[in-house]
């Protein structure tokens, strides 16, 4: 399989697999990558996106299970090389439309 191939695949996952929830928290953690804790971020998911708190940890850990995001001991979020594909991927869409 090509580098192509795989990229492409990631980013049909993310555009058409995964929920609103989830690609909300992957475009969070696209423009606070490294810099912000889980819990600072379930803040601005609530104001931003209108996220419950506690439907934005279950995001936030079905993303860490299908390895997009990274996170844990008081270690700020990151993303994953495969999450940094499928958010990139979601800046340029109006993904909210799509549900």
């Amino acid at each position: 399989m090509s580098d192509s191939s795989l990229r492409e695949s990631l980013v049909l996952f993310g555009l058409f697999k995964l929920t609103s929830r989830q690609k909300a928290v992957l475009t969070l953690t696209l423009r606070f990558n490294g810099k912000m804790s889980a819990s600072s971020m379930a803040k601005i998911a609530r104001d931003e996106f209108n996220i419950p708190v506690s439907s934005f940890w279950f995001a936030l850990r079905d993303l860490r299970k299908l390895r997009l995001v990274e996170f844990g001991n008081g270690e700020p979020i990151r993303l994953t090389p495969a999450g940094e594909v499928v958010a990139e991927a979601l800046k340029g869409v109006a993904w909210w439309e799509r549900e």
